[in-house]
């Protein structure tokens, strides 16, 4: 039985395009970048990034929004705002902590480097998913995905 994609949105493929970067991202952090101990915030914020997205795509590609037990509406566009603002704050810190100055050459080097930009690129992607699924002037839509949904979750994540 081949399986047959129920609609290609470009939400799909912004969301598609997120889950690649960060699993790349993680992947190649974890493979041979050489963190050590002081890359654990950073791969907790490419793994569960990926993991949100992975879980949210199958949930919509097997049509199970229904038996969720969250608000639908609100889930997607609230994680793709707190995935972008880990993103972010990964891909600002990484470079930081395990490029300015460091000391590995040759291919650890480069696996940092790599991870930086895909995590850069997964930013992004997170960055156009927001937009893509915000509330438009008069569209109703859940309260996340208007401007004081997002600025609330913007809120919590400087909180924390």
């Amino acid at each position: 039985m081949p399986f047959i994609f129920p609609h290609t949105s470009r939400l799909l493929w912004v969301r598609t395009a997120a889950l690649v970067c960060t699993c790349v991202t993680f992947s190649v952090a974890s493979h041979g970048a050489h963190l050590g101990n002081g890359g654990d915030l950073f791969m907790f914020c490419w793994s569960f990034s990926f993991a949100g997205t992975l879980l949210i795509l199958l949930v919509e590609l097997l049509g199970l929004q229904t038996r969720a037990p969250v608000s639908w509406t609100n889930f997607p566009i609230t994680f793709a705002c707190y995935a972008t603002l880990l993103c972010l704050t990964a891909s600002v810190a990484f470079p930081i902590n395990f490029l300015k100055g460091s000391q590995p050459q040759g291919e650890a080097r480069d696996h940092r480097i790599v991870a930086t930009v895909f995590s850069c690129l997964a930013t992004v992607a997170y960055l156009v998913e927001v937009s893509l699924a915000r509330a438009r002037p008069g569209e109703v839509a859940g309260y996340m995905a208007t401007t004081p949904g997002l600025l609330k979750v913007c809120e919590t994540f400087v909180a924390c």
